[in-house]
């Protein structure tokens, strides 16, 4: 083994055992939530209702369609969600904003064509 490459183990190692005694260098912790366990199911449900998450997954940044169906169970059962249920939450708003606009920019447009 090559002078170098002794050394560098060398090094490795001091740092890989100070580490173990917690005497390490401070580095970069990163602390997650655990995920809540899902379940694979097999269930039927019907057309319409798949179409509608469907067609709701398909807008621009929106939750995948069985991500909006689980929300729509926990709303249900009135236990609230985690971060998509802010994020379905603010989604709605955003939708009804933007009908409002939509409304009014209409509602201006007829009284100048009229």
């Amino acid at each position: 083994m090559k002078n170098e490459n002794f050394e560098r183990l060398k090094k490795s190692l001091e740092q890989a055992i100070a580490h173990e005694r917690g005497q390490g260098a401070a580095g970069r912790v990163t602390i997650r939530e655990r995920p809540v366990k899902k379940i694979r199911i097999n269930i039927m449900l019907d057309e319409d209702i798949v179409g509608h998450f469907k067609r709701r997954a398909a807008r621009p940044h929106a939750a995948p369609y069985q991500t909006q169906i689980n929300q729509a169970l926990r709303e249900a059962i009135g236990k609230p969600g985690s971060q998509n249920a802010a994020d379905s939450g603010m989604e709605e708003i955003a939708e009804r904003i933007a009908s409002k606009v939509a409304d009014r920019l209409r509602q201006t447009t007829h009284r100048k064509a009229a």
